[in-house]
């Protein structure tokens, strides 16, 4: 699932049509095999962290890495300026990755149920067209 998920497909399914909508949107639900993202109150709390956790560490082997090569003559504002510069753009990379793993992380402690499952498999549905066994008609 981590593997699908570090490329930004959908950590269930491994579909293309994840509920990546584009770089910075999402859908409600994977558009292969119908998960929701969302599943359950302060999910996105969890992509937030991970990308902060992702952007911080970045931005620390920016700095050695940075130190070390330009040593002891350091451009205080070039360096100034590819921190910021870097604080501002990883966390537009990582932000689809961060959910996708998350997702990923989440269905690996917490497999979906029947109703998860089910609910899944009634928004594909109703996405194609079509209704099985009158179970959209009756709200179940």
């Amino acid at each position: 699932m981590f593997t699908r998920a570090a490329l930004r497909t959908c950590p269930r399914c491994g579909g293309r049509k994840s509920f990546i909508k584009y770089w910075l949107g999402r859908y409600d639900r994977c558009r292969s095999c119908g998960i929701q993202w969302h599943r359950e109150h302060g999910f996105e709390l969890g992509p937030i962290a991970l990308n902060v956790v992702f952007t911080f560490f970045s931005l620390a082997v920016i700095m050695i890495v940075a130190f070390v090569t330009t040593g002891p003559d350091y451009n205080v504002a070039g360096l100034m300026a590819l921190v910021i510069g870097a604080a501002i753009v990883l966390p537009l990379i990582f932000h689809p990755f961060t959910y996708t793993l998350w997702l990923a992380f989440d269905l690996a402690v917490h497999p979906p149920d029947e109703r998860e499952l089910a609910e899944a498999d009634a928004a594909i549905a109703a996405a194609r067209g079509t209704v099985t066994g009158g179970a959209l008609a009756s709200g179940e």
